[in-house]
């Protein structure tokens, strides 16, 4: 994984953007800066390649039980790639766990839904979801 940071920077601000969202100019700035911290601290992170090109990233938090990103390259959207990223969250933290999304994101929320996740609560802009056993 090392010199996949920036990789996974961008990946993480395209798929983003593509949900329409703003964000601060400098914003993938600040994610190839978080990135490399995140991996040192706390994530556990497992890519989808396929020739060569990053389709997507799951980063896993164990410690918190929580999914903490999962992010699918725009032009892999509807290719599974989402799914199977899932499945290694359930493989790895089998004994549940959480995460949370942007209100506003009904794409994510369905992906999330449609795999038995349940809404736990909403704080501002953000809805906390739970998966348990």
């Amino acid at each position: 994984m090392p010199g996949e940071e920036a990789a996974l920077a961008g990946l993480w601000f395209d798929s983003w953007a593509s949900n329409g969202f703003d964000g601060p100019p400098d914003l993938r700035e600040q994610l190839v800066e978080r990135v490399p911290r995140e991996l040192a601290d706390r994530w556990e992170v497992t890519v989808a390649e396929a020739d060569g090109r990053l389709l997507g990233f799951l980063a896993l938090a164990p410690a918190e039980q929580r999914l903490d990103q999962v992010f699918v390259a725009p032009a892999a959207l509807g290719q599974g790639v989402g799914a199977a990223l899932f499945a290694v969250a359930l493989a790895r933290m089998p004994e549940g766990f959480w995460l949370t999304t942007q209100i506003e994101n009904a794409r994510a929320r369905g992906f999330y839904e449609r795999r038995g996740m349940v809404v736990e609560r909403f704080e501002e802009d953000r809805v906390y979801y739970r998966l348990a056993p």
